[in-house]
């Protein structure tokens, strides 16, 4: 779908490196995302993207605490146009946040497909479009 950043992600511990018992730990004590990471996101997205502007169907998992490694992470998904015009699809990634910050990020991670991960929209990454 889109990259969020340029970092590599050699030797993050990421959420699919959790255990059950600590992912779902993370699940019950897991908030919404703040509205800087969010902004963030926004932000990132629409330099990476092919076209941000056809962003539609997104949304935001709720932030979630690597117990192991101090991380927070977030899920996106959404549906967006490629390089050749056509959606792709809603396509998910998973978002490495440290001290507010976004630091990395997975494609098509394990995480992002956990049945119990709690969603919300997120019309602020579909307000690219109305730009």
């Amino acid at each position: 779908m889109f990259k969020i950043v340029k970092l590599a992600l050699v030797g993050l511990p990421l959420a699919a490196c959790q255990s059950s018992a600590e992912l779902q730990t993370s699940m019950q004590t897991a908030e919404p995302a703040p509205a800087s990471v969010k902004a963030a996101i926004v932000n990132d997205a629409r330099d990476f993207l092919a076209d941000p502007y056809s962003i539609r169907d997104a949304e935001i998992s709720y932030m979630q605490l690597n117990g192991r490694s101090g991380l927070h992470w977030v899920c996106v998904r959404a549906n967006a146009k490629n390089a050749m015009g056509g959606y792709t699809g809603r396509q998910a990634i998973e978002v490495i946040v440290r001290n507010g910050q976004l630091v990395g990020n997975l494609p098509n991670s394990a995480a992002c497909r956990n049945p119990t991960l709690r969603w919300q929209k997120f019309p602020e990454l579909e307000a690219l479009r109305d730009l």
